[in-house]
């Protein structure tokens, strides 16, 4: 009988060290940006941050759009398209599976390099979106 309470009290302390999946995707945010934000420009674009927003679970991935991307009357025009491609990516994403598994949602914020207080696109992504 000892042997079992003593089981369980270990089981108990172990899963009370766990993170949750929330504090783990605040964790990782965190680390990320810290680490590697803001990243270098690949395609006229720069992440800056990423942020986890425990009240919406909402992975909060900010970008800002440099170059030839840096126009807000084509990214106006092909916003359907640029839409479609997040989603799509989202969808191929493996490293966010587990979260996508928990229903979280994906938030995209594209601001201008010229103008960072203009967003020129946010589209956020729910569960039934992936």
């Amino acid at each position: 009988m000892k042997q079992l309470l003593y089981a369980g009290i270990l089981l108990l302390s172990l899963s009370a060290c766990r993170k949750s999946l929330d504090d783990r995707a605040a964790q990782e945010c965190k680390d990320y940006t810290e680490k590697k934000c803001p990243t270098p420009v690949v395609n006229d674009t720069r992440m800056d941050s990423m942020v986890f927003e425990p009240s919406s679970r909402t992975i909060h991935y900010y970008y800002t759009l440099v170059g030839n991307a840096d126009n807000e009357q084509a990214v106006n025009s092909k916003r359907l398209e640029l839409k479609k491609a997040l989603q799509e990516a989202l969808k191929a994403d493996a490293g966010t599976k587990g979260y996508k598994d928990a229903g979280f949602n994906f938030r995209y914020t594209y601001r201008s390099g010229k103008n960072s207080s203009k967003v020129l696109l946010d589209e956020t992504y729910t569960k039934k979106d992936y």
